[in-house]
């Protein structure tokens, strides 16, 4: 590195004067050590970059180099032209990529369009951005993208559904609770759900009216003590049961009082929790509810029926406050140790849990190992991503819609079928095939590479918000572009500082407690170490400074940069994602 210092720096230089070479670097041969040992490695490379080449406006670190891990079969090949394994090529294809893209283009084109025919698409092209919460009910199926791990979802052994906050979580649970035709639909490929009903037992109160609210949730511990939330979800399941299914009120054996309280169209809160405590004090009350659980799953057994309840809205639905936190860690503790306790005596209920992945790493309870095999991460893969534009690009542009189906192939129903290179080509209409004559970059590497966090975590809402915003400075532009290209790199680029201030801004929505933190690092510059921080958050304790950093990497806003030998302070960076929207700017940027 010392040696190569000097190289570099000349060819700064160079690039200086004359706005040329354009560099890249290569790091190889990685051994084969430890994940954390090559992270190590990794941040010292980048650390080094930045301190020599500096950093192109506009681009990130990890563009401007390449990993090539160390592997001894490439030593035993017999040819580097003929029947090489794809497990060797892969870590190479990036790099080829690169290369590709810095050639004259002499590939055929696919794309042979007019002006007219670009701004008709222009004209038609509509992305839809809403939240979760925000969405239609009648409007969740056509924005649904059905993504890889979809099946591991449906199988009844799953019932811990994790993932970053905007990764598509509430969007699942209202699919399945609100379109549950549709939710089947989608789902027939892999399993029959016919007889299956999806039931909310916790999400948002427009629901059900029966779903309870942060203060009722406060007010029923405040009654009962903060021991008593495993008899809590019992009571509130069997609850939400006889209220969504009102067959399962005739049930034998049922408490008068929750069959007269399910009954009502519109319970009120003070009765629920009013019932609820009742039950908690009663010492008959708690044998009861185990057996009148298991007298539903019988009818259902009996009925061929089987029910899922569904949990959403757990991070939000506790209130923000340090007491509220408090209180949900015990809920949730609470809730998943007793489906581990009783969940698997139940042969018709089947629980569906969905939760924030940093809340679930908070978590501690007897046998959390065993949900290892019973939980899904979700992740949105650039299969995934990629069927999602093209979803909303050619249910909304007849043109695109009747251009991609000639040319490619290409329709709404044969997405789920078309493999990462075809998806990739069947964006370069709307996209272009690199950013700009300069850029040695893949427009779909560039936007994916954008719309991702710290943990690697890819935001469907960023992506669409990205390409609503295009579409909007697109027809504000003058001046006339490719007719092949709906969407210049132009658009793109000035686009992105508006999607990193909308994911800045959901981030303070879905974490309150970052919200100071956050406002005090407009200005400042990543990577950032931890003195600095100590000194803008003004915090004076080590500890507390440490858990606010923990809170900061488990967001996915900060990258710990700073090698484990290296002596303090330790350094961060932030995200590209949220770098403009927090008003900060990147070290040795030019």
């Amino acid at each position: 590195m010392e040696g190569l210092r000097w190289v570099v720096q000349a060819a700064r230089k160079q690039r200086e004067y004359q706005g040329k070479p354009d560099v890249r670097f290569v790091v190889t041969p990685i051994p084969p050590v430890a994940a954390e040992q090559q992270k190590i490695w990794r941040d010292k490379v980048e650390n080094w970059i930045e301190d020599n080449w500096g950093l192109p406006t506009g681009m990130t670190v990890g563009e401007l180099y390449y990993e090539v891990l160390y592997n001894p079969n490439v030593a035993t090949l017999s040819s580097l032209v003929n029947d090489i394994p794809k497990s060797l090529l892969d870590a190479y294809l990036p790099l080829a990529d690169t290369i590709d893209a810095s050639l004259p283009d002499i590939k055929q084109r696919i794309v042979n369009r007019t002006n007219d025919d670009r701004k008709n698409v222009l004209n038609e092209l509509m992305f839809q951005a809403a939240t979760a919460q925000e969405l239609e009910p009648d409007n969740i199926p056509n924005i649904f993208q059905r993504t890889e791990d979809f099946p591991k979802f449906l199988n009844n052994k799953t019932w811990l559904i994790r993932g970053a906050k905007g990764t598509g979580k509430s969007l699942l649970f209202r699919l399945f609770v609100e379109q549950p035709d549709a939710a089947k639909e989608l789902a027939q490929c892999d399993v029959n759900l016919n007889n299956v009903n999806f039931i909310p037992a916790h999400g948002q109160p427009r629901i059900s009216s029966s779903i309870l609210e942060s203060g009722d949730l406060a007010s029923y511990e405040q009654q009962v003590g903060e021991n008593d939330w495993q008899f809590f979800w019992l009571n509130y399941g069997l609850l939400q049961l006889c209220n969504s299914k009102s067959e399962l009120r005739s049930v034998s054996g049922l408490d008068q009082k929750l069959v007269a309280l399910s009954a009502q169209d519109n319970p009120s809160h003070a009765e629920i929790v009013s019932w609820l405590v009742e039950r908690s004090k009663s010492p008959q009350a708690r044998p009861q509810a185990s057996d009148e659980l298991r007298a539903i799953d019988r009818w259902l057994q009996q009925n061929n029926q089987v029910v899922w309840l569904l949990y959403d809205e757990l991070d939000a639905g506790f209130g923000s406050s340090q007491k509220d936190y408090e209180r949900r860690r015990r809920a949730l503790e609470a809730l998943l140790a007793w489906w581990l306790e009783s969940g698997t005596s139940l042969k018709q209920i089947t629980p569906k849990i969905f939760l924030r992945e940093d809340i679930w790493n908070q978590l501690n309870f007897t046998n959390t190992g065993h949900y290892s095999g019973r939980s899904l991460q979700l992740r949105w893969e650039e299969t995934d991503l990629w069927r999602l534009v093209l979803r909303q690009a050619l249910k909304s542009s007849e043109s695109l819609r009747k251009f991609l189906e000639q040319k490619l192939g290409v329709t709404v129903e044969r997405l789920n079928l078309i493999g990462l290179e075809q998806l990739r080509q069947s964006l370069y209409p709307l996209w272009g095939e690199r950013m700009g004559r300069t850029k040695k970059a893949y427009t779909y590497n560039w936007v994916r590479n954008r719309i991702a966090d710290s943990k690697d975590n890819c935001f469907p809402r960023s992506l669409i918000l990205l390409l609503q915003e295009a579409v909007k400075l697109e027809k504000e532009f003058t001046t006339e572009y490719s007719p092949e290209i709906t969407l210049r790199p132009k658009a793109l680029i000035d686009s992105f500082p508006y999607v990193s201030q909308q994911r800045v801004a959901e981030v303070r929505n879905e974490y309150p407690e970052l919200d100071q933190f956050l406002q005090r690092l407009q200005g400042e510059r990543s990577p950032i170490d931890e003195n600095r921080l100590a000194e803008i958050w003004k915090v004076e304790d080590s500890g507390e400074l440490a858990l606010h950093i923990n809170d900061m990497l488990e967001a996915g806003i900060f990258t710990e940069r700073s090698r484990f030998k290296d002596p303090p302070p330790r350094v961060y960076g932030v995200v590209e994602l949220y770098l403009y929207g927090l008003g900060m700017v990147r070290k040795g940027q030019r």
